[in-house]
């Protein structure tokens, strides 16, 4: 498996995921009404803005769960999509009896299901194929 938390943070990283932990402490601090996480969100920013590379550390973790995120959650959406876009008109098409691979075809009388198509080609049909 290859590695999955970045070795190389740049100080804008470390700087951005400062910025991101001013602002989950803000957002904590609203959610639950306690001006405990607002004084703490004040020497967090400053910190930030005075050595953001003490956020190294976490920065690494944060990049780390964000890709790690990235990678299953375009899986699970993908699946998702799948299941509620792809099926279902899938299942419409077969009940509507439409066969665009033309699968009934192939294997019958014919030895293909390739359509047959008489057309003398032109200059034209190079220049512009499609």
């Amino acid at each position: 498996m290859k590695n999955i938390f970045p070795t190389n943070i740049s100080r804008d990283q470390a700087r951005d995921t400062g910025m991101a932990m001013v602002l989950i402490l803000l957002l904590v601090g609203l959610f639950t009404a306690q001006p405990l996480y607002y004084k703490l969100a004040i020497p967090v920013l400053l910190i930030n803005m005075i050595y953001p590379m003490f956020f190294y550390p976490i920065a690494i973790l944060w990049f780390g769960l964000s890709h790690l995120m990235g990678s299953v959650m375009s899986k699970v959406l993908l699946t998702i999509l799948f299941a509620v876009l792809v099926v279902p008109l899938g299942l419409l098409r077969r009940l509507m009896g439409k066969d665009a691979m033309q699968l009934k075809r192939f294997g019958g009388q014919d030895a293909t299901a390739m359509k047959v198509r008489n057309y003398t080609f032109v200059a034209s049909d190079l220049e512009k194929p499609f």
